[in-house]
């Protein structure tokens, strides 16, 4: 297989010289993760960690100690995944996730370790056009039950505990995203995290929703650092546990 090209002053690689070469440059990128991964397990490194994240975490707190990680164990493979409602927990419990970042509702469960780290706001919001934004007063229970109440879901388990329901019609949803695009649509209302709509709502995209006798706590949602009891966390899961309690709590 002619690899150089030496017709010229000096030899040039081949066009199959060039791929072949490319090739083994990944080959040895590859060999040298290998050494690394096989390094740190038999030191004692746990030989992949996997982090679960809920949609209503916000990221950002979380960027800070992802990344003094990555230093810190810079050849430890890190799965990183964000979740449906309720998924988190159930990846726990599945054991493919070492470290959940969740809401735990409504209580801890017996078999779940967890750590507050922070408190998420939630405030109900609407479209401005929405009539529940021109009540000029706070919506009581009657006022709500005739509208869509944008929910989000549990995607694989559709009849788990539902909390702060107050409409008697549900749209459900997996994910923030699209929920939040039918809410800024006007087809109904629902409680956002804070993160996500104080820029819409300062720029009047959105309109703070008042409601009488609100259950959502003033204080927010307390999430949660998590892992299973009965599993013993490794030494970047500890690192990495330790450093968010550090930073957040």
């Amino acid at each position: 297989m002619l690899l150089f090209d030496r017709a010229g002053h000096r030899p040039r690689l081949t066009e199959t010289g060039r791929v072949l070469v490319a090739q083994a440059r990944l080959v040895l990128a590859s060999a040298a993760r290998f050494e690394g991964v096989a390094m740190g397990t038999r030191s004692g490194l746990e030989p992949e960690l996997v982090i679960a994240i809920d949609p209503l975490v916000p990221t950002a707190p979380f960027i800070d100690s992802l990344s003094a990680l990555s230093r810190t164990f810079p050849n430890l493979p890190v799965s990183f995944s964000t979740e449906g409602l309720g998924g988190s927990l159930r990846r726990l419990r599945s054991d493919p996730a070492a470290i959940g970042i969740c809401l735990l509702l409504p209580s801890i469960p017996d078999d779940i370790a967890a750590y507050p780290l922070l408190r998420v706001g939630m405030q109900a919001v609407v479209a401005p056009g929405h009539p529940l934004a021109l009540l000029g007063r706070p919506a009581t229970q009657t006022d709500l039950e005739p509208y869509v109440q944008l929910v989000l879901s549990d995607p694989v388990n559709s009849g788990s505990d539902n909390f702060g329901i107050a409409s008697g019609k549900l749209w459900r949803f997996v994910d923030l995203g699209r929920r939040l695009d039918f809410l800024l649509g006007g087809f109904g209302w629902c409680r956002m995290p804070d993160h996500l709509v104080s820029r819409l709502m300062a720029a009047g995209s959105l309109v703070a929703l008042h409601i009488e006798h609100d259950p959502t706590p003033p204080e927010g949602l307390t999430i949660y650092a998590a892992h299973q009891r009965s599993r013993t966390l490794g030494p970047a899961g500890r690192w990495l546990l330790d450093d968010l309690r550090r930073r957040l709590s």
